[in-house]
Order: structure tokens, then sequence, then C-alpha cells
């Protein structure tokens, strides 16, 4: 697996992803938001590359330390 891999920190359920695989992203960017305890949360990205996979879909519920998406 090459990659960084983007991991839930906590578990919830995914609202959507804002980025879609073969995108570009920089540091920082949002690449999906997480809903916990009724809050949405940013997960942003740990470093610059682009999106190689995204393991979810928007409404699946995921557990902390899944890995969302990969980036390349």
């Amino acid at each position: 697996g090459d990659g960084t891999q983007l991991v839930a920190p906590m578990p919830g359920m995914i609202v959507k992803f804002e980025k879609q695989v073969g995108d570009t992203v920089s540091e920082g960017d949002t690449v999906v938001i997480l809903e916990a305890m009724k809050m949405e949360n940013t997960i942003k990205a740990p470093t610059a590359g682009s999106i190689k996979a995204i393991n979810f879909s928007s409404g699946d519920s995921v557990a902390k330390n899944d890995v969302l998406c990969v980036i390349g």
C-alpha cells in the first residue's frame, strides 16, 4: 500500500466526501465530513497528493481508525 492513509479519528458516520478518486489535494484540504455525536467534523488531508482510493460512501458508519481514503 503506497500512499498516506486518512483514518477516522473517531467513530461516526460519513456525511460526504468532498473529494473523489483522482482529485488532487493540498495539505489541510477537507477530504471528508464525518458526523460524530451530532456534530460534523471536517477530516483534512494530512499531506498533499491525489486521492488514490476511497473506502466508504455517504451514510456509511465507520469505526475509529478505519481507513477512509488513501492519498498518494
